[in-house]
């Protein structure tokens, strides 16, 4: 088959099968862009690779996942990630403060706090006083979860985290970023994972939805994928930041509290992509491509966009082209 790419955008095809045993083709493409504060984003010119492998912060085993792989075979819909650190509005030591990231109409917010850790008082454990910060790394890291002192037992949501997995401990730290509206927290409490980062395939729950792997899977149908698979396995998005639905891709976004500057706002660049599949019988039949990651790197002022098809396999392809159209204006405009 001849596969074509008539975009600017690295591409990368390849197949898969689905939980009924049936082989389709999938071609991904990533864009790199530049961001300008309250503008349209910036094509950059040098265009990165696709990402092939998962990359962490550090150690895959006790760090989160900075940057998704784009080898997921289909995505139901659109995640959004965000790398950044929260910043005390004005730049001013606070204790804590709100966050926020709104694509369209779709907004999720975080409560980022400064450091504090458990004391022992006259009627048990207590939280310290909050000390004041101007910036919180927001990573997994400084939310909920973590490990047992002997790192047998690790929380499943968020085994990298603090505040589980232990009891009886003066000075535990406190997890530093919570849901908005989250009340104090109460010491052996468990507190729902937040945060704005992609989640790690092995986290749960994310991991529940790749289906049973037992040993009657592996008796019938291994290599295959169980039956109860979902591809809702592929949707890594945190806290709110799974869309309902595929975005448009022309939609606004705006950052509260998630770079120096304050808010950071910028419009995604309205760019549609589609295959055109030329059978061996002759047909020509169009195919949808859709925009289904949108991974923001504020520190790096970058956002990579992932766009994702699938087409079939059980009838020869002659030639897969990928075509791309751009608004009338694909010029910086105010948002």
């Amino acid at each position: 088959m001849e596969f074509q790419n008539l975009t600017p955008f690295p591409a990368l095809q390849f197949e898969s099968r689905d939980e009924k045993k049936q082989d389709f083709g999938v071609v991904a493409l990533r864009g790199t862009f530049d961001i300008q504060n309250g503008m349209l984003l910036n094509l950059n010119p040098e265009q990165e690779p696709l990402v092939v492998a998962d990359e962490y912060f550090g150690d895959p085993t006790s760090s989160s996942l900075r940057m998704e792989n784009c080898l997921a075979p289909y995505k139901p819909t659109t995640d959004v990630h965000v790398v950044a650190d929260a910043h005390a509005p004005y730049g001013r030591p606070s204790t804590q403060w709100n966050v926020a990231v709104q694509v369209g109409q779709v907004v999720s917010q975080l409560t980022v706090t400064g450091r504090r850790h458990w004391q022992r008082g006259v009627l048990g454990f207590r939280p310290s006083n909050i000390q004041p910060t101007t910036r919180v790394p927001l990573r997994y890291e400084n939310a909920f979860g973590g490990a047992a002192a002997d790192k047998a037992n690790r929380y499943s949501k968020n085994p990298v985290g603090v505040g589980a997995g232990e009891s009886d401990v003066e000075n535990l730290p406190i997890p530093q970023i919570l849901p908005v509206g989250y009340p104090d927290p109460v010491y052996g409490t468990e507190i729902p994972v937040a945060g704005f980062g992609p989640v790690a395939p092995s986290w749960a729950p994310r991991l529940q939805r790749a289906g049973t792997f037992n040993s009657v899977w592996q008796k019938t149908r291994w290599p295959d994928l169980p039956e109860d698979f979902s591809y809702s396995f592929y949707n890594s998005g945190g806290t709110g930041l799974t869309m309902p639905k595929f975005v448009n891709g022309d939609e606004v976004v705006k950052l509260t509290n998630l770079s120096e500057e304050g808010d950071l706002s910028f419009r995604l660049p309205g760019f549609e992509l589609a295959t055109v599949m030329r059978f061996e019988d002759g047909r020509i039949i169009p195919g949808p491509i859709q925009l289904d990651t949108i991974h923001i790197d504020t520190p790096g002022r970058r956002v990579y966009l992932t766009w994702r098809g699938v087409f079939p396999k059980s009838v020869p392809l002659r030639a897969l082209e990928v075509r791309m159209r751009a608004p009338d204006c694909y010029v910086d405009s105010n948002v």
